[in-house]
């Protein structure tokens, strides 16, 4: 990555000339809505102004950013955010220790956090099953614990299933019955399969989840980080790099494209809260991409868990 950074800034030097460069990201935003949360100790004043920000109606500074944890999931239950995370202290790691943090949506503040047990090294996604688990996707693993005993003393109980041939845990939607899961591709559509409340309750702690087991199977688009069933039974696909991001609404039954909005660059997870509003977290500055020499030129800084009123997206 640091090499990819003083290369982004060597060709915006030569592409603007001598004296006269500027950066390729965004201007701050102009300061109209507070964050919540803690901010962290590195990085800009301000964060990167995005599209569609007038939709955005809510911001929480991510958590656990000076200590490096890098938001990938996120899911709400129970009136509170969930946050899934993984910590790296190098641009050029992507697996570490896994960690889910709890938000209070109105303060911001965290209220409690536990630790996911090895193998997991990226967890990507995260989801709220109507049999009362939560489901923790690793690039390679399932985890599922109960959520109600989630944050006891002593941390929570794993059962834990090896993703199988074809299954790739980039991304996780809760549902009333059961989970669906996704892949992440960043050149062809990635896989998308549901399996049902029965299906996972069925399996044996280490058994593989494999798509033979699939209730349902369909493709999303490439560079699908996170996604979210609406209220009304619309699927929503967030998709992005470091640089950009979008919002895909798509066809439940058929996957077939119905909409693309610009959004915050790194949008990752996505979930709705039973108000209809869409809750997303962008990894867009968080420390083992953005502490890094010129990383202000070339890395957008919006490591924010942020609310969204679909309406207003433009």
């Amino acid at each position: 990555m640091r090499r990819r950074l003083l290369a982004g800034v060597a060709a915006v030097l030569i592409a603007s000339g001598a004296g006269a460069w500027r950066a390729i990201v965004p201007a701050a935003e102009s300061p109209t809505m507070p964050i919540a949360g803690v901010a962290p100790t590195y990085g800009p004043a301000a964060v990167t102004a995005v599209p569609n920000a007038a939709a955005v109606t809510r911001r929480i500074w991510q958590p656990g950013l000076d200590a490096g944890y890098n938001a990938q999931g996120l899911t709400v239950a129970g009136g509170a955010l969930y946050v899934a995370t993984y910590r790296s202290d190098s641009s050029s790691v992507h697996r570490g220790p896994c960690r889910v943090f709890r938000l209070d949506p109105a303060s911001g503040r965290e209220t409690g956090h536990f630790d996911i047990p090895s193998p997991c090294g990226h967890a990507g996604g995260m989801a709220a099953g109507g049999d009362g688990k939560l489901y923790i996707a690793d690039t390679h693993t399932l985890f599922a614990t109960p959520l109600a005993h989630a944050f006891d003393p002593g941390g929570p109980a794993f059962r834990s299933f090896p993703l199988g041939p074809g299954v790739v845990g980039a991304l996780a939607v809760s549902t009333a019955d059961g989970i669906w899961l996704g892949a992440y591709h960043p050149d062809r559509p990635g896989e998308f399969f549901r399996f049902t409340a029965a299906t996972l309750a069925a399996l044996k702690d280490g058994e593989k989840l494999t798509a033979a087991l699939a209730a349902t199977a369909m493709t999303i688009p490439d560079h699908a980080q996170g996604a979210a069933i609406s209220p009304s039974g619309q699927l929503w696909v967030a998709r992005s790099n470091t640089r950009w991001g979008t919002l895909d609404r798509l066809d439940l039954a058929t996957g077939a494209p119905r909409a693309r909005y610009d959004t915050a660059a790194g949008i990752e997870g996505i979930a709705f809260d039973d108000s209809g509003t869409l809750w997303a977290v962008s990894e867009a500055g968080v420390r083992h991409y953005y502490d890094q020499p010129f990383a202000g030129l070339v890395v957008p800084f919006y490591p924010l868990v942020f609310a969204l009123d679909l309406a207003r997206l433009r």
